[in-house]
């Protein structure tokens, strides 16, 4: 018997992107190596308790000339032991550009959004590097891929796969609203839920101030900041502050939101856009250029500037005109389903490693 497809996938090992990558490959039969650094902010990974062997990645910070350069000869030693199928690297102008030095081959460039799309003139420089040696040029929107063009790589070197959605753990629960927001711990007033990070790019104080101006009309309302870092619970009047829970309870979440936020300045077709969808909540979204890929504003979503007033009244509507709120619901759910099948988009996945094979 021939062995297993051999992926070694370099990235942040505790990140739910490379997480969740590399548990489907797993599944599939794969032999997933995951090899990289741990964002201090997040949880410990699960992949060692799934069976997917992790190598911890030199301790020097890789923006600098030092650390580079040991990453880089990390990255040959990796090759030369392990000799796997694909390379498989996360972030342009991180681990993608550092395997692109290292002679990674075949390669798998993968962008995630703003590594590109927000990046200076170093991180340009690095992205530039990786598209140009990959084999493969990957990102989760066609906006994403046209960068990657100019960047220099290959129009017919470049693929869409998206982070996908499983369709069966995300799903609308009609009815269970309710119930929902009393095991999270939620009043009974409308519920207002940003699940991205609090990081400067997604532009939490525009949400809170938003936020702000919506409570003055609904002074029930309840606002949601739902991230992935590893920080507890904060309450600050009708504002909470939640950090980590396990992933399978996020639909709970969403299932529980009268309305999702997702405003960010740079982004790229998010997964949490369309985990919401998927669940059926009504979605507000910032106007950038992946989200005109698919979704039709005020159709599927509604579409504001990234301006505090826009997205309140936004906000209100949803909250104000349930059968907008009907319509917004179903239309996601529909565009998640024929768009955004996790199964489906982690088949062609594999599909991509394997037509990298001799």
């Amino acid at each position: 018997m021939s062995r297993p497809l051999r992926v070694l996938m370099l990235g942040p090992v505790n990140h739910p992107h490379v997480e969740h990558l590399a548990l489907a490959m797993h599944e599939r039969g794969c032999e997933v190596i995951a090899a990289g650094d741990v964002e201090p902010s997040l949880p410990p990974s699960v992949l060692p308790a799934a069976g997917v062997r992790v190598i911890a990645a030199p301790t020097s910070p890789r923006r600098t000339a030092t650390g580079a350069t040991a990453h880089v000869r990390w990255i040959r030693r990796l090759r030369r032991e392990l000799r796997p199928d694909v390379v498989h690297a996360h972030w342009m102008c991180g681990y993608a550009a550092l395997a692109a030095v290292a002679g990674a081959s075949p390669l798998v460039a993968m962008a995630w959004g703003s590594d590109v799309l927000a990046a200076n003139r170093v991180r340009t420089f690095a992205s530039r590097i990786a598209v140009r040696r990959a084999r493969v040029a990957m990102g989760d929107s066609q906006a994403l891929l046209d960068r990657l063009v100019q960047l220099g790589a290959p129009r017919d070197a470049t693929v869409l796969v998206n982070w996908g959605v499983d369709l069966d753990a995300f799903a609308p629960v009609d009815g269970a609203r309710p119930r929902l927001r009393e095991r999270l711990g939620l009043g009974p007033g409308p519920v207002v839920l940003s699940p991205r990070s609090l990081t400067p790019v997604y532009n939490p104080e525009t949400v809170l101030a938003a936020f702000a101006i919506v409570a003055e009309a609904q002074p029930d309302a309840q606002l949601i900041l739902k991230h992935m870092g590893a920080v507890g619970d904060r309450l600050d009047g009708r504002v909470r502050v939640i950090g980590h829970v396990p992933y399978e309870q996020m639909a709970w979440y969403y299932q529980a939101a009268d309305v999702c936020l997702s405003i960010p300045s740079s982004d790229s077709s998010p997964r949490s856009v369309w985990e919401a969808m998927a669940c059926g909540c009504p979605l507000v979204v910032s106007d950038l250029p992946w989200v005109h890929e698919l979704i039709e504003p005020g159709r599927d979503a509604l579409v504001v500037p990234v301006e505090a007033a826009a997205v309140a009244a936004a906000i209100l509507r949803v909250l104000g005109d349930p059968r907008l709120a009907e319509r917004l619901s179903a239309r996601g759910r529909e565009l998640a389903e024929r768009h955004r099948d996790r199964r489906a988009e982690m088949d062609r996945l594999e599909g991509v490693y394997r037509s990298l094979m001799p």
